[in-house]
């Protein structure tokens, strides 16, 4: 009997372990409490987040116009004063063709002046410093930086972006730099000069 009850134990835990085996115990889960905020059901009532794109901004982006380069200093030249008769003033030219003169003394125009120059001008300028071997120059002469303060200098600079050098003559300075000082002056002599505020 007691064999009998064994056997019959022992066929009812093979059977419940056996049908057991293929079941997956899969726990009954809740929803895990999230609180939502106001924005965050407007956005879902609207159907879209807040900072979604338009389907029309998607399928027709806006191309902006790339701004072009704004306007800078290409070129300046500009004499200081002696003791004596010495003419002073400055020249700037931009990359815009816009260029300012300001004569200050001995020269034959006083004051603040407007002029412009075609992109062949521009280009002028430029092949002729390039000419001159002026990117090539020392930086300031004479080289061993004495300065003689009763004689004028001349600072001239010159802007590519991708090239950019400046050359101050006090004196002593090599043929080839005054004669690009010499060519600079006289192109802008002859340019028309109207006379502008300030």
């Amino acid at each position: 009997m007691k064999e009998h009850t064994y056997r019959l134990a022992f066929l009812l835990f093979a059977i419940i372990l056996v049908t057991g085996c293929g079941r997956k115990n899969i726990p009954v889960g809740t929803t895990p409490d999230v609180s939502i905020s106001e924005d965050d059901m407007r956005a879902i009532e609207d159907g879209k987040e807040k900072e979604e794109l338009n389907k029309e901004d998607l399928a027709n982006p806006k191309i902006k116009e790339i701004e072009s380069l704004a306007p800078y200093l290409l070129m300046s030249l500009e004499k200081t004063d002696c003791p004596g008769f010495c003419p002073v003033f400055e020249l700037r030219v931009f990359s815009d063709g816009r260029a300012l003169y300001r004569g200050t003394k001995d020269v034959e125009l006083i004051g603040k002046f407007e002029s412009r120059l075609t992109n062949n001008q521009l280009t002028m300028l430029i092949e002729e410093a390039e000419r001159s071997g002026f990117y090539n120059l020392a930086r300031q002469y004479p080289t061993n930086g004495k300065v003689i303060r009763e004689l004028p200098t001349t600072i001239t600079s010159i802007n590519q972006l991708s090239k950019a050098h400046s050359v101050t003559n006090s004196f002593d300075g090599p043929k080839n730099l005054r004669s690009f000082e010499s060519y600079v002056i006289e192109f802008f002599k002859g340019l028309n000069w109207q006379r502008i505020a300030g």
